[in-house]
């Protein structure tokens, strides 16, 4: 269990690394949830899965995550329409008419499955206002595409936050219904990157486990 929670605090300071020097959340407003958080995280390795946390109906759109009651277990889950990191890795052909390239496969397993990918997809971030190709941006996940960014593990990629990025990126553009925009998961992403934390329209701030949290909770 300590190995677990040198791990978890060690991405913790990766996460908090894609954030501008000097940037912090508004004093003490992730303390009662970081709680709640903390006992999930020592007991599972820093992916968290959906049934780890009760998903609430209507909680499709952060604010409506985080006004939510954690440890409410009464409700049905509501389905809000997304895919996992695994579904857009395991079905690039299902990135057409999403407006993101996939890219070209360089390694294929004997089961017929591709594993790692060309970078002539599109690339995760968008280095400066000229870039056209680009999404997000930042500097943090360097030259990667977005599908390289879903084949990371471990340090490359704390929480998996980049890889259910992407996954919100390509479910919004994807399912009309989904609850957030593509600009709105880019705008979501800008913030952790410069501040180390999300803020919702409405409610308290929410860190980068908590996002992770809320993106599985939108998959179907």
């Amino acid at each position: 269990m300590s190995d677990n929670k040198e791990n978890i605090n060690s991405a913790n300071n990766s996460v908090q690394g894609m954030a501008t020097e000097g940037s912090e959340a508004p004093g003490g407003q992730f303390e009662h949830r970081r709680r709640i958080l903390k006992g999930a995280a020592v007991a599972t390795p820093l992916m968290m899965t959906v049934a780890s946390r009760p998903v609430l109906g209507a909680q499709c759109t952060p604010s409506a995550w985080v006004s939510g009651n954690l440890s409410d277990h009464d409700h049905d889950r509501l389905s809000c329409g997304g895919r996992s990191p695994g579904y857009w890795k395991a079905n690039p052909h299902r990135w057409a008419g999403t407006g993101f390239n996939p890219g070209t496969c360089e390694e294929t397993s004997r089961f017929g499955t591709c594993y790692e990918y060309n970078s002539d997809g599109t690339p995760f971030h968008r280095f400066n206002r000229l870039d056209r190709r680009g999404v997000f941006p930042g500097h943090y996940y360097r030259n990667k595409t977005l599908m390289q960014v879903l084949w990371l593990r471990g340090h490359q990629d704390p929480y998996q936050l980049g890889a259910h990025i992407v996954a919100a990126l390509l479910n919004a553009a994807s399912f009309p219904d989904y609850g957030m925009t593509v600009r709105q998961v880019i705008h979501m992403y800008g913030q952790l990157a410069r501040r180390g934390y999300f803020q919702p329209s409405t409610g308290d701030p929410m860190s980068p486990q908590e996002v992770v949290l809320f993106i599985q909770n939108t998959f179907s």
